[in-house]
């Protein structure tokens, strides 16, 4: 239920999700900084240098987790952007192969691969954690039809230029297949379940040590929350290809598609 619900506020609303993890983080510092205070007034003059070791250990592994977390969130991002690249090229090759080949069949492969760039271009943009299964199924389907046309071709005439848009054909399929693999990886919810825990722990020590300490500093501490909401929120960002402020822009594919209606240059 918990994981579903958070599942849904990555997909719909960062900024709620962002003010869920304040509030809990907050509530996390302010019961802990209770308990040390009850500790403080209990046994009163208590040595806390143990204590302190330990919250500074504590906080120096949640920041290398976190700093490992974004650097895999940001790679994965970087992914995309040049799985698109790839796949743009390797979609303007197999056109201009086609155009080349000429014929009902040239002219069919080529249409089939125009409606396909679009297709690639809806999964891109599609604005959801995942796109429709209907994208799915009809890239399956031009796939099938292109690679049908092709073989066609390749059996009745097996001349160099058959054989050239075969080998493009198939180049442009490896570069579909990179670039959906690269959407579809991401940080596993798994180790972002992790982070925020090991984020309650943290704050919760640090809470703990002030309350010892009786010294609350609310302007720093809701700076520091802030600023690990940011992080996370972060990662959840990056981790959301066609959503939030940090997406895949879709231009080379855009560029390939307008390419379309121009002359075809020698390729």
């Amino acid at each position: 239920m918990i994981e579903r619900a958070y599942v849904w506020l990555v997909g719909e609303n960062l900024l709620v999700l962002g003010g869920v993890w304040f509030a809990v983080l907050g509530g996390a510092y302010e019961f802990a900084f209770r308990v040390g205070q009850r500790r403080n007034r209990r046994h009163p003059g208590e040595e806390r240098e143990g204590v302190s070791t330990i919250v500074g250990g504590m906080i120096g592994l949640l920041s290398f987790a976190l700093g490992l977390t974004i650097g895999y969130a940001q790679d994965r991002s970087e992914a995309r952007r040049d799985e698109i690249v790839v796949e743009a090229n390797a979609i303007g090759t197999a056109w201009l192969r086609a155009k080349a080949l000429g014929g009902e069949e040239g002219t069919a492969i080529a249409k089939s691969i125009e409606e396909l760039a679009k297709t690639e271009l809806a999964y891109t943009t599609a604005r959801a954690v995942d796109p429709d299964n209907e994208l799915a199924a009809r890239r399956g389907a031009l796939q099938d039809k292109i690679w049908e046309l092709t073989q066609t071709v390749a059996r009745r005439d097996a001349n160099l230029i058959a054989t050239v848009m075969m080998t493009a054909i198939n180049e442009m399929f490896d570069a579909e297949q990179a670039e959906r693999f690269a959407f579809e990886s991401r940080v596993p919810l798994t180790l972002s379940w992790m982070l925020l825990w090991g984020a309650l722990l943290a704050i919760a020590a640090l809470g703990y040590q002030l309350g010892l300490a009786g010294a609350r500093y609310p302007v720093l501490v809701s700076l520091l929350l802030l600023m690990w909401t940011g992080a996370l929120g972060l990662i959840v960002d990056l981790n959301r290809p066609r959503l939030g402020s940090i997406h895949v822009d879709p231009a080379p594919l855009i560029w390939t598609i307008e390419s379309f209606k121009m002359p075809s240059p020698a390729h």
